[in-house]
């Protein structure tokens, strides 16, 4: 069971790592103040969700091993 819930969470850190790659693209094109703010936040709301998403697996992982 919980290697199911583990390949989940390995699956949404794959979505948010694409997410990352994308918004750091986009930071390379000329954009306006507004724009770079935004992305920026976004950025860092998905780091937070990646940060998460590893605390889990980490718990998951040592639960496992107990």
């Amino acid at each position: 069971m919980s290697d199911l819930i583990i390949e989940k969470l390995l699956e949404k850190r794959d979505s948010y790592l694409t997410i990352i790659k994308h918004l750091s693209f986009e930071l390379m094109m000329d954009l306006t103040d507004i724009e770079i703010k935004e992305i920026k936040e976004v950025e860092k709301n998905t780091l937070d969700q990646l940060k998460s998403i590893q605390q889990e697996i980490a718990e998951i992982l040592s639960q496992n091993q107990s």
